[in-house]
């Protein structure tokens, strides 16, 4: 009676484009009569056609009842069909949630460890605060699991839940901790990540985790794992001053020796913030991030002019060897790029540069292509000449020549404001 199954549905869309809705409308009642059979292998077909068709929008929370009934599968594959379904269409608020507590924590708890993988996925997407508090104890028995595949996924769950019911914190915080210095790599991981964006949220409750953080910061050989203990020492750092001078010499190594773009950049933030008045680290940083400048990956010069703002703020000097390049980046094709340069050019003005950096500006006023980008040009050259009540200037001719210079531009909206210039 039944004979379509998720290839032949995927099948029939495409060779229905002209009646798509109608074919699709038919297979929905056909599914509806599939999933209400006690046979599990049909109920399974239609429990995946169904996945299908929320992907495309349409809705499959009529089916609830029937995924709770293929999560409840004692085959696997239908299982994995059940929680995939669920962790797709479920939420916090699905009313059905609370008749599957029981099964749930039965598959946590299963010998076989892909069961209990399953149910730990699919508890980390529709986890509500009633899962969370009546599983918590679960899932701190599995954190301390003889198998780090386990292990591993049950601390990244168990943050999920620490969202949703913050009680479970204070006994769980010990176990996690302890995972710090599991001998898994994975598992020391997924710990680190936890404890990173818990954090975030209040990162002096953590400090007592510094000493575990740096031994694993000098002598972890995990880049992903260093950039995230890097990133938590970046948190911890305003809340433990002496932590300052205790990282400079280990970040220092790093900038030094790391291939790694990503973990350089990170290295290198958290020092010109965390210890902005170190001047060698200073230095370091800028010379690294002049590399950065050169890169062709626009996400890293995006990050190294990011980063020069960083600096900018404190030690202006260190980065105004890098005007040219810096102005070189306002003729990128990346917007977010072009951007950042330019509020770099306006952050270096000073009265010896003044008329070299608007020279810059004019010629790319008047070369861009971008009208948008022209208009923000032409406002910075008046706002950087007029800052500070014109502190910058010493000598006006050349300013109303600059400004004269700019009435004759094309394209441009702002004849207003370059002709009050020019009057005050």
């Amino acid at each position: 009676m039944f004979e379509k199954n998720l290839h032949d549905l995927v099948r029939g869309i495409r060779t229905n484009k002209n009646n798509e809705a109608k074919f699709i409308s038919a297979c929905i009642e056909e599914t509806r009569n599939e999933i209400k059979t006690d046979n599990m292998t049909l109920k399974c077909q239609g429990i995946t056609k169904l996945v299908y068709l929320q992907m495309l929008g349409y809705d499959m929370s009529w089916s609830n009842f029937n995924t709770i009934e293929v999560m409840s599968a004692t085959k696997f594959t239908f299982k994995r069909v059940g929680y995939l379904a669920a962790s797709q269409s479920f939420h916090e608020n699905t009313d059905l949630l609370m008749l599957a507590t029981n099964m749930i924590r039965k598959d946590l708890c299963s010998v076989n460890q892909y069961e209990s993988s399953l149910a730990l996925t699919g508890l980390a997407c529709f986890v509500s605060h009633e899962l969370a508090r009546d599983l918590s104890s679960d899932l701190m028995t599995l954190i301390s699991s003889s198998r780090p595949f386990i292990r591993k996924k049950a601390i990244l769950t168990m943050y999920k839940v620490l969202l949703k019911f913050p009680d479970a914190l204070r006994p769980a915080f010990p176990r996690i901790k302890e995972k710090l210095d599991d001998p898994d790599p994975g598992v020391q991981c997924a710990a680190v990540n936890v404890i990173c964006e818990l954090a975030r949220k209040n990162p002096k409750n953590y400090i007592s985790l510094a000493p575990v953080l740096f031994k694993m910061l000098t002598n972890s050989s995990n880049n992903w794992m260093l950039i995230k203990v890097i990133k938590l020492f970046g948190a911890l750092m305003p809340e433990e001053p002496r932590l300052c001078k205790k990282l400079v010499d280990p970040l220092t190594n790093i900038i030094h020796s790391t291939n790694a773009m990503s973990l350089l950049y990170e290295s290198i933030n958290t020092l010109i913030t965390g210890v902005p008045d170190h001047i060698p680290s200073i230095q370091l940083a800028a010379q690294k991030l002049n590399i950065m400048l050169d890169d062709s990956d626009q996400n890293l010069k995006y990050l190294g002019l990011l980063a020069l703002g960083q600096i900018l703020k404190h030690h202006p000097k260190y980065v105004s060897p890098l005007k040219e390049k810096i102005i070189k980046c306002l003729d990128d094709k990346d917007e977010s790029i072009r951007r950042r340069a330019l509020d770099l050019v306006v952050g270096m003005v000073s009265r010896k540069n003044l008329p070299d950096i608007v020279k810059k500006l004019v010629e790319h006023v008047d070369l861009s292509e971008n009208l948008a980008f022209k208009e923000e040009l032409l406002l910075k050259i008046i706002d950087i000449c007029s800052q500070a009540n014109y502190q910058y200037i010493t000598n006006f001719e050349w300013y109303i020549t600059v400004l004269v210079e700019l009435t004759k531009l094309e394209n441009t909206s702002h004849g207003r404001a370059l002709l009050t210039k020019c009057w005050t």
